[in-house]
């Protein structure tokens, strides 16, 4: 099965056109840095996330991994996100 779920903050977000982008942090003995994306929010949505990234405060969320290749300066890049639900994201 190909379900992330995790339990972080929102340290960095931005919009590009229909793509909420934002990074997860997960507090371990080393911070985890998750990118992961929301497609299509409304606006109400996307004021949460922003809230959620000032505020700081411990999240959880559930999605779907995404990963995909690419070629970079003749080396082969692997890129994994993670596609949220937009109903998951909840305060803890």
């Amino acid at each position: 099965m190909n379900n992330f779920v995790g339990i972080g903050k929102i340290v960095e977000t931005s919009v590009n056109g229909r793509v909420l982008k934002f990074t997860f942090a997960i507090k371990q003995e080393k911070p985890c840095y998750v990118p992961c994306l929301l497609f299509d929010p409304d606006d109400k949505v996307k004021e949460f996330v922003n809230q959620l990234q000032t505020s700081e405060q411990t999240i959880s969320l559930q999605g779907r991994i995404s990963s995909y290749d690419f070629e970079y300066q003749g080396r082969t890049i692997r890129k994994i996100e993670i596609v949220t639900y937009a109903g998951s994201i909840k305060t803890i």
